[in-house]
């Protein structure tokens, strides 16, 4: 008990550092010399859900929560180290503290300048557009339910990281750009607790257009609100050597004013069998009041076969609104969710989101 008591209360001091951040706006306009340097970035995402095939007492939680210190700056290494406190149930009972986990912390080199990048640590494998993006970034309320099967298979955690290696680069022509992946996974645990072989991984993406991103980095934009339109069409899988385990799957990104159109298809392979993952998202973001933006968005996704011990099989349905205040670093999301009868857990479920990030 003593031991939750201290997490809780780190958790929550953590809380009140991002909270800073939103009573002083003008922090995030100063202008800052250039060179390398360390930055303290912090990210918080507060929930109310309401069950609707069994109402009652709405859950409040900081659903995901994040603070790390991030070398910036220069032009030939980054990195990060970041922690994480995801899940702090507020509301009903007695505060319940999650755990501290170390989320994310790797270092990227410049191999050869703008053209190749090696990155080490532990970050997320390079496979999958919805894994690669950000849960502060997606543009609905929740991730696609295709994510928690293929982060299983790649890494063997909820987080999605692991320790690994991995070369990548981002090349850029008039009209198009590749942006290129390979790895490996050096630590994926399996079930209770057995250790699995290394998995290769590798991904290629080529754009039409403007490019998804103006740098190579090890996550993947989603929504530009208009200011980058292009095509993106990418190839990625990934192999035990000498193992039964193996993935590929195919994904794509569509921006053009207003519309954000987001596909993905992985066929995961295992011991057990096969597993088919499928989900496509779509946003159209208008103009909201002063500034800001209003996207209506819906996401369907779809989980077959059982490669997967704990795939959530069936198909569920999201659909929401969000309203960016200041773009990505202040949201609200308003969504719903609902499983048809036989597809898992059936039912529905409203949450109300309100995010900030710094």
């Amino acid at each position: 008990m003593e031991r939750a008591t201290r997490k809780t209360r780190t958790v929550l001091s953590l809380c009140l550092v991002a909270l800073t951040g939103m009573a002083r706006p003008g922090r995030a306009e100063e202008v800052v010399e250039e060179g390398p340097r360390l930055e303290i970035r912090e990210a918080l995402q507060f929930r109310i859900d309401q069950g609707l095939s069994a109402p009652g007492a709405a859950a409040v939680s900081l659903r995901r929560g994040r603070v790390g210190l991030h070398l910036t700056g220069s032009p030939w290494v980054r990195g990060g180290l970041e922690v994480s406190f995801d899940r702090l149930v507020l509301l009903p009972g007695p505060l319940q503290g999650p755990p501290l986990a170390l989320h994310e912390a790797s270092v990227t080199f410049t191999v050869l300048p703008q053209r190749a990048w090696l990155s080490v640590g532990l970050f997320r494998p390079q496979v999958g557009r919805e894994s690669l993006t950000s849960g502060f970034e997606v543009d609905s309320l929740d991730k696609a339910i295709t994510q928690g099967p293929l982060r299983e298979h790649l890494t063997g955690t909820e987080s999605g990281r692991a320790p690994g290696v991995d070369v990548g680069g981002l090349l850029r022509g008039e009209g198009w750009s590749v942006r290129y992946d390979s790895g490996v996974v050096v630590y994926r645990p399996g079930p209770e607790g057995a250790l699995r072989p290394p998995l290769l991984v590798a991904r290629a993406a080529l754009t039409l257009g403007a490019p998804e991103a103006e740098a190579y980095s090890l996550s993947l934009p989603m929504n530009d609100f208009g200011l980058r339109p292009g095509l993106t069409l990418a190839l990625q899988g990934s192999t035990e050597p000498g193992g039964d385990a193996r993935s590929w799957g195919v994904d794509a990104l569509l921006r053009l004013r207003p519309l954000v159109l987001s596909a993905e298809l992985h066929q995961v392979a295992s011991p057990q069998g096969h597993a088919l993952l499928a989900h496509v998202r779509a946003g159209l973001n208008l103009p909201g009041p002063g500034a800001t933006v209003i996207e209506p968005w819906a996401l369907v996704a779809r989980v077959t076969g059982g490669a997967l011990a704990d795939a959530p099989g069936g198909a569920r349905l999201d659909a929401g609104l969000s309203w960016y205040l200041r773009r990505q670093a202040l949201r609200a999301t308003l969504g719903g969710s609902w499983r048809p009868p036989g597809h898992g857990a059936s039912g529905g479920q409203l949450g109300l989101s309100l995010q900030h990030r710094r």
